[in-house]
Parts: C-alpha cells; sequence; structure tokens
C-alpha cells in the first residue's frame, strides 16, 4: 500500500476536445477525472463550434484533438488556435495517425500526439505541457513587465528636467537624454562620440581623479562636486555633478551614471545672498562710522571754536604782514572746512540749508590748497577754466569732493611726478568739471568697487570712504560722477568726470558772505 499524503483536491482543467465520437470524448473525461482533474470539457467538431468556443471568456487550459474528423479535422483546429492568438498546449489523440503525418502535425504547432491504445501516455504528456504551458506565460508575462520597464525608464531618462547620462568607464557616452544635450548645446547623435570630459574645464579634468579612482574601484558608490562645464559654442555655467557606478548583478562590465544640475539660478542666488549680507555689514559699519562722527563732532567743536576766534584776531591785526595774513586766512579756510567736514561727511545724505559759493572760487581754493604739496612732488597743476564758471553757485561740500579726487591723482603721481588737469566749462543747463592725472590708473578688477564704501587699495593709509562720500556728496547736489581710466600705453592715468545741474543766483546774502 503506497505511503505519504494524498491530494484529495481535483485539479481543475478546462479542456476542448476535438471528437467526433461521444464515447471517446466520454472515455477521455473519464481517464482525466480518474487521474485527479475537475474536468470541465467542450466537444466541438466543427471549425464554427471551435470559434465559438475560444471566445468563451474563462480560458482555456488544454486541446486534445482528433486528427481526423469527417469535414474537420487537428490540422484545421490549430490553425485556427494559432490565428485566434492563444497559447494552449495542442495534443493529438488518435487512432489513425501514422507517423509521418504525426510529425507534420508537431512541425506545424501541435505539441504532442498520443494514439488512443496507448492513454498511458497521455497524462504524463498533459503534465510537461501544462508544465511548459505556464513557463510560456511567465516568461510573456516578464517581457511585457520588462518591456514596461524599459519604456518607463526610457520616459523618465528622456524626459527628465536634469541632464543625464551613461558613460562606459572610460567615459565614453553611451546613453544621453535630450536635457543634458540642450545644456551642451549639442544634439544627442554628436554627443555619442565624445566624452563628458570633454565638456570639464580643462583646469578641473583632474580634481576628481581620486574619487573616480575610488568608484571604481567599488570603494565608494557615487560622489556629487560642483565643476564648471563648457557649452558647444565655449560659453560656460556651473553644474552639480553626481556620479554613480552601475553594475548589474552578474555582469562583468560596469557603466556610469551621470546625472547633471545646471546650478546657474542657485549661484546666482548665493551671490545675491552674499552681496546683501556685504550691504547690511557695510550699513551697520557706516551706521557706527556715523554715530563716531556726530561725537567727533561733538568733541571737536570746541577746539575748532577757539582756533577760529585766534584766526579771526590774528586776521583784525593790523600789524600782520601780507604774505602772513594771505597764510592766516589760509588756514581760517581750512579750519572752517574742518569744521564743515566733521559735521556733515558721513550725513552728507541730510540737506542742511547753507550759504554757497561759486564753482570759480570752490576749485581755486583746492588749487591753492594743494599747490604746495604738488610742487613737492613735481606735479603740474593746470587749470582750464574761464569766469563764466562764476555764474554757478553750489553747496561749501563741494570743496571736499575736489580736494578728494585732486588729493588721490597726486597720491597717484607722488614717486613719478606728472600733471593734473581741473577742467570746468559749462554745457547748458550743466556745468561739468573734470579732474585728469596721467598716474598709473585703476587696475581693472578694482572698478566695480571703487566706490564701496571701506573698499581701499592704500592699505592702513586709506580708510574706504573718500569716493564713496565723493559720489554722495555730487549725488546729492544733483549731479553724476564718472571715471574713466587706462593703465597701459601712452594715456595711462585717470579721468573723473563731475557734472553738475546749474542752480539758480545766489541771494545776496549768500554771495555776500562766499
Amino acid at each position: 500500500m503506497p505511503t505519504g499524503a494524498v491530494n484529495s483536491e481535483p485539479r481543475p482543467l478546462r479542456v476542448v476536445i476535438i471528437e467526433d465520437y461521444e464515447e471517446d470524448a466520454l472515455l477521455l473525461r473519464r481517464h482525466l477525472g480518474r487521474a485527479g482533474y475537475a474536468v470541465d470539457s467542450a466537444r466541438v467538431q466543427t471549425a464554427e463550434e471551435l470559434h465559438q468556443t475560444l471566445a468563451d471568456p474563462k480560458p482555456w487550459d488544454l486541446v486534445i484533438a482528433d486528427y481526423t474528423l469527417p469535414s474537420f479535422g487537428a490540422r484545421e483546429a490549430l490553425e485556427i488556435i494559432q490565428q485566434s492568438g492563444t497559447d494552449l498546449p495542442f495534443i493529438i489523440v488518435s487512432g489513425t495517425i501514422d507517423e509521418v503525418s504525426a510529425v507534420n502535425a508537431m512541425r506545424a504547432g501541435a505539441h504532442d500526439y498520443v494514439l488512443k491504445g496507448h492513454l498511458e501516455r497521455l497524462l504524463p504528456a498533459i503534465e510537461r505541457e501544462l508544465a511548459d504551458a505556464e513557463r510560456r506565460r511567465e516568461r510573456l508575462q516578464t517581457e511585457v513587465e520588462l518591456k514596461l520597464a524599459q519604456q518607463r525608464f526610457s520616459a523618465t531618462f528622456n524626459q527628465a528636467a536634469v541632464g543625464m547620462a551613461h558613460t562606459t568607464t572610460a567615459g565614453r557616452f553611451e546613453m544621453v537624454n535630450q536635457r543634458l544635450a540642450e545644456m551642451l548645446g549639442a544634439s544627442v547623435a554628436n554627443l555619442m562620440a565624445l566624452q563628458l570630459y570633454d565638456f570639464l574645464l580643462p583646469s578641473e579634468r583632474e580634481q576628481d581623479a581620486l574619487l573616480y579612482a575610488e568608484l571604481l574601484a567599488e570603494r565608494r558608490t557615487g560622489y556629487r562636486v560642483e565643476r564648471t562645464l563648457m557649452r558647444h559654442d565655449g560659453s560656460t555655467f556651473p553644474a552639480q555633478l553626481t556620479v554613480s557606478l552601475l553594475k548589474p548583478d552578474g555582469a562583468s562590465i560596469s557603466t556610469i551614471l551621470w546625472v547633471v544640475e545646471d546650478i546657474s539660478a542657485r549661484k546666482a542666488a548665493e551671490r545675491e545672498t552674499t552681496e546683501l549680507m556685504s550691504r547690511l555689514i557695510n550699513s551697520e559699519r557706516l551706521a557706527a562710522a556715523g554715530r563716531m562722527a556726530n561725537t567727533l563732532a561733538h568733541e571737536i567743536n570746541n577746539p575748532l571754536e577757539a582756533l577760529t576766534n585766534i584766526f579771526y584776531l590774528l586776521q583784525t591785526h593790523e600789524g600782520l604782514p601780507p604774505q602772513s595774513r594771505e597764510l592766516v586766512e589760509i588756514a581760517s579756510r581750512e579750519i572752517e572746512r574742518v569744521g564743515h567736514i566733521t559735521r556733515s561727511t558721513l550725513s552728507f545724505y541730510r540737506k542742511i540749508p547753507g550759504r554757497t559759493i561759486d564753482l570759480h572760487t570752490i576749485l581755486d581754493e583746492v588749487v591753492q590748497l594743494f599747490q604746495s604739496r604738488a610742487n613737492q612732488h613735481k606735479v603740474v597743476l593746470h587749470k582750464m577754466y574761464g569766469d563764466d564758471i562764476r555764474a554757478t553757485q553750489y553747496d561749501p561740500a563741494l570743496r571736499q569732493v575736489f580736494a578728494n579726487l585732486v588729493g588721490n591723482a597726486l597720491e597717484a603721481m607722488e614717486a613719478s611726478g606728472g600733471r593734473i588737469l581741473i577742467r570746468a566749462r559749462l554745457a547748458g543747463s550743466k556745468a561739468v568739471v573734470l579732474v585728469s592725472d596721467n598716474g598709473h590708473g585703476v587696475e581693472r578688477q578694482h572698478l566695480t568697487a571703487i566706490f564701496e564704501p571701506f573698499f581701499t587699495t592704500k592699505g592702513e593709509r586709506g580708510t574706504g570712504l573718500g569716493l564713496w562720500v565723493t559720489r554722495g556728496i555730487v549725488e546729492e547736489q544733483g549731479g553724476k560722477l564718472q571715471l574713466r581710466t587706462c593703465t597701459h600705453g601712452p594715456r595711462h592715468g585717470t579721468t573723473m568726470r563731475i557734472t553738475l545741474p546749474i542752480a539758480g543766483p545766489a541771494p545776496v546774502e549768500a554771495a555776500a558772505n562766499a
């Protein structure tokens, strides 16, 4: 008596039986039932019946067909099933088929044949063909899923918002998506003959050699760096590169996945944030400077007042020699200028009504102030302006503007000597003043920062406020300050151009005080 578990639960089996004898069909069903199958069958005798049977929405598992029927046979049935696209195991069971016909039928697509006198072969053939059919269905399902995965990958790869590429470990492109082609300014077809390293700046191509070697040695799975990429037209843009090693299971060849992101917008935002922070810091420093200036003005006013009184008494002294009187007058004006500077240099943006001076007088006073220093350093101060500019009236703060500009020009030529040209003219409703020198000029890298507060090229000797204050005073007067400079060639030097609106006639009392 056999031992072991017996499967008492019959296995369902839906069978299409192509047979013209009802008795033979009953014997087949009985044979299958005794083998442990719960048989659900349909007997078919014509092509039309076969078409109707195959249209049943519930799937069939197996076809057993007699080779020859009066008006229909196994070969015709096999052709109908193949045309329907249904993958069904097809076994011929016949008592009259010869070996040649059986071989031809199997070449046509039948899976096996069994003689009616040897039905003991039928059950193993069914088991084998049902298992093969299941494997075919699984393989087909796998192929469908693989195709779907490939379609999804292709859609993700080609429609990604970032650049993506697969390369060999040597760096040659194998796959490139459209976004990366757009970033690099070349077609996908052209990129296939190139390497990603062709688009890196030459100075950056070897920077990641160690990281890349560790990646290939599988000591890391990937890395991320920021590099500058060159487009096909030679222009550049900042990019973030995410590099990963891809080694499919069982594969001997690895590939490299590159994800390329254009970070131009992020870099611009970072620069803007840095500039904003710099402005905020400068604002705090300027506020501190303003508070310090107010303190200095308060502390200096008292001694300045005493000095002013002393010089006033000297000016009224009857026996003072003419030359000494002239020096006293110059000193008195400069003491007055010091007082004005302490009160208004860092608060120039506040409009404070006061007396005005004509442009001719302002320029003459500045020239007189620097004449001795210019002679000492062999610098010629050359004036080119006429009496017509006396009709203009401006705030005395402009003396500080021209003093700063002439002082800077002198410093540029203290070691070499040279010439400073001060020109002034009226042009319609504007007064134009140019202060030119033939010094060393301003370096290109300093041009964007030269008017910023606290920027200086003089080291500890400079405060970095001179040109910033100068431009602020000019703009407060409704004017404009422009710079032109050259550091090489016969026309080296710097020209500062100040354009000022021409104010109306000065009040009588203001003109008298001037």
